[in-house]
């Protein structure tokens, strides 16, 4: 377990009452700005960490039945980044941070695929539910902090 986390999230704080979220932000990706913010923190965060390449850990697409938010795409959102057999997208596979980005992406976009992405002891990413990213670190990442603040999204940290 790494020693520092970090939830990156869209949502506002003060949108949280009794029953949970209550604020306006909607839980799917906006394909815009907030998406963006969310890829920067990842790259921000990478940056502090000294990391240039991810492992992907525990890969899934979906199959028959699809229980995210949005309807899942042809090719689960890895298209371009990995061939149509999808070789290179499993377990332990290396791929250079610009491809854990555009994996995020298409996480936050809920488009078929999903994962983690870590470097062991150092560094992990990985999207939930509702659009929360998590990432762990071996090291205070106060300025990643302060760079993710710079853009519509909260965090909160150990």
């Amino acid at each position: 377990m790494l020693p520092y986390g970090y939830t990156v999230t869209k949502y506002d704080p003060d949108d949280y009452g009794s029953s949970g979220y209550e604020g306006p932000e909607d839980s799917l990706s906006d394909h815009g700005p907030k998406e963006a913010a969310y890829l920067a923190a990842v790259e921000a965060f990478a940056e502090v960490c000294g990391v240039t390449e991810l492992t992907i850990r525990d890969p899934e697409v979906t199959g028959f039945v699809n229980f995210g938010l949005e309807a899942p795409i042809p090719g689960h959102g890895l298209a371009g980044l990995f061939p149509d057999d999808l070789t290179g997208f499993h377990d332990g596979a290396w791929v250079p941070l610009s491809t854990g980005v555009a994996l995020v992406r298409a996480m936050l976009r809920d488009n078929g695929a999903w994962c983690r992405l870590e470097v062991a002891d150092r560094f992990l990413v990985r999207v939930g539910y509702d659009q929360y990213m998590y990432i762990g670190s071996s090291e205070p990442c106060g300025e990643a902090v302060e760079r993710a603040r710079a853009r519509p999204l909260r965090h909160s940290g150990r």
